[in-house]
């Protein structure tokens, strides 16, 4: 049972309460001292309890002033320090708070085993908690920041990874995503032959059952770079889920420095936030090539195609380099729809796509330019360079047997070319027009032709 507040202070009532003391002990010291032995004579009197009165007065006085002195001011301290964290937090200034508060500023040194010294204490942990939740928040909105600002799969696990090693004890990592059922990385940190991950069969595991999994390795253990470029501590590896559906898995490794509550904390809010982040940059890459790809050919469409032309042919012209475009058109085409049917014109355009493409070398582009006509764009390449290409093309396509039933159908290309810088141009649309003016030439020639725009005959 508590002794009953009088004012609304503390401090006020307990001296008040001292002074009712004095009083108690200024009256019944006379007593006392009877009881003791002494006359009665010398001490039941007005001036003796007026002494007595005094003294009592005095020892509550002195007691409140030494309680005053010892406890005060390590109460005025903790109130001091935390309405300095609860006016950082409403101004939300604590982050330069929290800084300092890292350095053991805001700290209260614990001096005593009782409740004094639990306060502080306990005030020590509360601030400790705070500034962890802070850091935890502080992380989470860069990292929202980072996933709503990126929708390229490799940018957004770069950027990930990067921020999570920045904010935790956490040496290197890895990203790997799930795609058409097979694992690829798609980002790596400190790991060395990181492309072996995907052969793991504890990530296998992990990334089919969705179940994390923590591997502690023994101290002063060398992996020899089969997985860290340091020697790793503990290994984590968090699936990264969407409703259900396994995407991929985080993996993360600590070095000298052992996870931390933070750290653990960190690695799952990642793991499990970042698969909503995966999978709008997956839809949106699947929408980005659906957008850019011919659905009868898988080659780039017209539309993707005038993009690239213009961005190869500025890149041309920056660094003095060649460019050639060729037209390419089946001859004939209308006959093969007229006479077969258009599901077999279908295939004439998908065989001539495919001599095509396999006569290219890498970085060169063919497009769907419409209906049975081809762009091909060969950056780096001469005109006399593309006319060997070209004529490989028209030999091949001429010579491949195409049949429907017993028929067989004879295919040939004609095709119109013109090279940067041998042809002076403005932008990309006139070497399109002249490479366009040379098909023209070759179909009025008699067809299955290769013309060079400048040789026109």
């Amino acid at each position: 049972m508590g002794i009953p507040r009088i004012t609304k202070s503390i401090f006020v009532d307990q001296f008040i309460l001292m002074q009712g003391v004095g009083v108690l002990i200024g009256l019944s010291f006379p007593y006392f001292l009877v009881w003791y032995g002494f006359p009665e004579q010398q001490v039941m009197h007005w001036d003796f309890f007026i002494v007595t009165q005094i003294a009592g007065q005095m020892v509550g006085l002195v007691s409140f002033i030494l309680i005053s002195t010892v406890i005060r001011p390590h109460l005025k301290l903790l109130s001091h320090k935390m309405q300095e964290i609860a006016q950082g937090l409403e101004d939300k200034e604590f982050d330069s708070q929290a800084a300092r508060c890292d350095e053991g500023l805001c700290q209260i040194e614990v001096v005593s085993s009782d409740e004094i010294g639990i306060s502080a204490q306990a005030y020590n942990q509360m601030l400790h908690a705070l500034i962890q939740a802070h850091e935890v928040e502080r992380v989470f909105n860069q990292f929202t920041k980072v996933m709503s600002e990126n929708l390229d799969v490799n940018v957004l696990a770069d950027e990930t990874l990067a921020l999570l090693i920045q904010s935790t004890n956490f040496d290197g990592g890895a990203i790997l995503v799930s795609e058409k059922g097979e694992l690829k990385l798609v980002s790596s940190i400190g790991i060395l032959n990181s492309d072996s991950l995907v052969e793991h069969d504890v990530i296998i595991k992990c990334v089919h059952t969705g179940k994390p999994s923590r591997i502690q390795l023994p101290k002063n253990i060398d992996l020899d770079g089969v997985l860290a470029q340091f020697n790793p501590s503990e290994v984590f590896i968090e699936p990264i889920e969407f409703k259900g559906i396994n995407l991929g898995v985080l993996i993360a490794a600590t070095g000298a420095n052992i996870a931390d509550k933070r750290t653990e904390q960190l690695s799952q809010l990642f793991s499990r936030s970042i698969g909503l982040a995966i999978n709008n940059a997956l839809t949106h890459s699947k929408f980005q090539t659906l957008a850019a790809i011919d659905s009868l050919t898988n080659i780039y469409n017209r539309r993707f195609g005038m993009d690239r032309l213009k961005e190869d042919f500025s890149r041309a012209v920056r660094e003095h380099s060649s460019l050639t475009v060729a037209m390419v058109d089946i001859d004939h085409f209308k006959l093969v729809n007229d006479n077969y049917g258009h599901l077999v014109g279908d295939k004439a355009i998908i065989l001539t796509t495919k001599i095509i493409r396999d006569s290219l070398r890498d970085g060169d582009i063919v497009v769907r330019y419409g209906g049975e006509e081809f762009l091909m764009i060969l950056y780096g390449a001469s005109s006399e360079n593309a006319i060997n290409v070209c004529e490989r093309i028209r030999h091949q396509v001429k010579d491949t047997v195409f049949m429907e039933g017993q028929q067989q159908i004879n295919l040939s290309v004609s095709i119109g070319l013109c090279a940067y810088p041998e042809q002076v141009v403005d932008n990309e649309v006139s070497l399109i027009d002249m490479a366009d003016q040379a098909l023209y030439v070759a179909k009025q020639n008699g067809r299955d032709k290769v013309v060079k725009y400048g040789e026109l005959s």
